[in-house]
């Protein structure tokens, strides 16, 4: 059982650091988006829209991504 409940919890930590290193990274898209569209809240979220709605099944930061990097490209 000694076994068992190690692998058990080392099962739980990796999970854990893997869940928070991808709400991190959620995060952090939203976060350079928001600096790139000066803090327009209702812009963000029409971009990560927009993003969703052409690429259906994509995570959010996925979206805010490829938002920023359309915004850029549009905007030089």
């Amino acid at each position: 059982m000694d076994n068992t409940s190690a692998i058990a919890g080392v099962i739980v930590v990796a999970t854990w650091l893997w869940l928070r290193h991808r709400s991190s990274t959620s995060r952090q898209a939203e976060e350079r988006l928001r600096r790139v569209c000066l803090g327009n809240d209702g812009q963000v979220e029409r971009l990560i829209s927009a993003e969703m709605a052409r690429s259906p099944g994509i995570s959010r930061a996925e979206a805010a991504s490829r938002a920023v990097r359309r915004y850029q490209r549009d905007n030089r």
